[in-house]
């Protein structure tokens, strides 16, 4: 009754016929698609709650009071239940995110009190960028509208859920407040966003144009996606945010983007920007034009290949244009090919960063939904297992996973062991250090050849790479939280 709406079709039908696992030689036998897929959820769940209510890692905002009981009101209508939400001891919201920080802990863990969770300020890089705070701002508002699906999370009305559905209201307002500081503080006559070096991160400008343009679309809406209401709902701050995404697209019409990846973002980022607009044939355009460009730019990496293959499923989807499926599917098979399913690995590619976890599983993703016999779908369903379990899990990229009691509600916890975490990633006071590391991704694996397997091999916590990895990895529920907007 209380579980999520369900599983992707693809993932019900693997679990109902029971596939074998998914092929790699040290993985588990088992290890299945939906696996993968409930495994994504609950990691995408632990980077961003660690990163935005934990961490410390940026700059600090609070709440006033009267603001947070606004917020728990309208959450809980029946306080009196035993239901209640409460403020956690310690947490800290972040109004700008730092790039990176060490993520061990510097004290014995407590975990119901958020100040013994708290990462060591001096392991933080202080620098900001677009692609940091977008993707964070993306993260944040694709997590409130989890928090918002009624069957799952419940109604005001509910004796359950509603701290997690007072999470989504805190996720809400984390987004605006770091959208709104990043459009009056620091945004440049020209439109663009520096970072804190007084650079350009292009890339960056395409990912806050898609949270600028996901904020403007949810916050204006009647209703959310599987609810009966919209708790969010702000046509002024819509409005604000509106405008804020009118103003990065006019200075983004001038920028050639360089290289294959910053085409697929500026794709997709364009994909969100014309579902947000009524009169959108400008955009459209500008997307093809892009799009065209990247289906002739050449790739050097397994990450580079994946994010060419994500532009282009989203250029088919927007467009139309079934030259874009054909070198979507074309691109898709180069990908492919190049992988070792026994070893789990690419062949050539020595190292993956988290942000080329994110593209790959965001390619893979994205291919199984809409490239349909374009593909070899079941190779495809193989491959999202494969690579997630080599990549994600056998490498301890994913560094620790909480006790199931901890980050989930009572009306959670009755769904197999394996949706939680892999069972070889520790709990995070045995992951590492004096007293443990956070659940949350590391930078960058690379192959131990003795081993046979990928290994961390840089432990800091990459914000704008794992924040792209948590998103990517929560659109595997595209059937919940749509990553896919709807371009007319």
């Amino acid at each position: 009754m209380h579980k999520r709406i369900g599983f992707s079709i693809v993932g019900v039908l693997l679990a109902a016929i029971a596939l074998a696992g998914s092929g790699l030689k040290q993985g588990l036998p088992e290890f299945q698609p939906v696996d993968a897929e409930e495994e994504g959820y609950w990691y995408s769940r632990y980077n961003l709650g660690n990163l935005v209510m934990r961490s410390g890692l940026g700059l600090t905002f609070k709440p006033p009071a009267e603001v947070v009981q606004r917020m728990m009101q309208a959450v809980d209508a029946n306080p009196g239940d035993g239901n209640a939400p409460a403020v956690r001891k310690g947490i800290t919201l972040l109004k700008l995110v730092y790039t990176s920080g060490d993520p061990h802990y510097t004290t014995k863990l407590n975990p119901s009190d958020f100040d013994t969770q708290h990462w060591d300020p001096a392991g933080f890089e202080k620098r900001t960028t677009a692609s940091a705070s977008g993707w964070t701002i993306m993260k944040e508002a694709e997590w409130a509208k989890q928090f918002h699906v009624d069957d799952h999370f419940g109604t005001p009305a509910s004796d359950f859920g509603a701290q997690w559905r007072f999470v989504g209201m805190i996720m809400n307002a984390s987004a605006k407040t770091q959208a709104k500081y990043l459009a009056t503080q620091m945004t440049r006559a020209d439109g663009l966003i520096p970072s804190s070096d007084g650079g350009i991160d292009w890339i960056g400008q395409w990912v806050m144009l898609e949270a600028y343009a996901n904020l403007a679309d949810y916050l204006a809406a009647p209703t959310l996606p599987h609810s009966a209401s919209n708790r969010y709902r702000n046509p002024q701050a819509a409005g604000f945010f509106a405008k804020a995404a009118d103003r990065l697209y006019a200075a983004l019409t001038h920028r050639q983007p360089q290289g294959a990846r910053e085409l697929s973002q500026a794709v997709q980022a364009l994909t969100w920007y014309a579902a947000l607009k009524d009169d959108n044939g400008a955009v459209k355009g500008l997307l093809r034009s892009q799009a065209l460009q990247l289906t002739g730019r050449a790739t050097d990496s397994p990450g580079e290949l994946a994010y060419k293959v994500r532009g282009l499923v989203e250029a088919w989807r927007a467009t139309g244009d079934a030259f874009f499926q054909r070198v979507a599917a074309r691109s898709y098979k180069e990908l492919v090919d190049g992988y070792n399913f026994d070893h789990g690995m690419f062949k050539g590619a020595r190292t993956h960063t988290i942000d080329d976890v994110a593209a790959i599983m965001g390619a893979i993703n994205a291919s199984r939904l809409f490239l349909g016999d374009a593909i070899d779908q079941d190779r495809a369903e193989r491959f999202f297992a494969n690579f997630f379990e080599s990549a994600v899990n056998l490498s301890g990229l994913q560094q620790s996973v909480p006790p199931v009691p901890v980050a989930k509600g009572k009306f959670e916890q009755d769904e197999p062991p394996l949706y939680y975490g892999y069972p070889t990633i520790p709990k995070p006071p045995m992951a590492g250090g004096s007293y443990g590391v956070a659940p949350v991704f590391a930078t960058r694996i690379a192959w131990n050849e003795n081993q046979r397997r990928f290994e961390v091999d840089d432990p800091r916590f990459d914000t704008a790479g794992t924040m792209h990895a948590s998103n990517e990895f929560i659109w595997f529920h595209n059937d919940e939280v749509n990553g896919f907007p709807e371009v007319k």
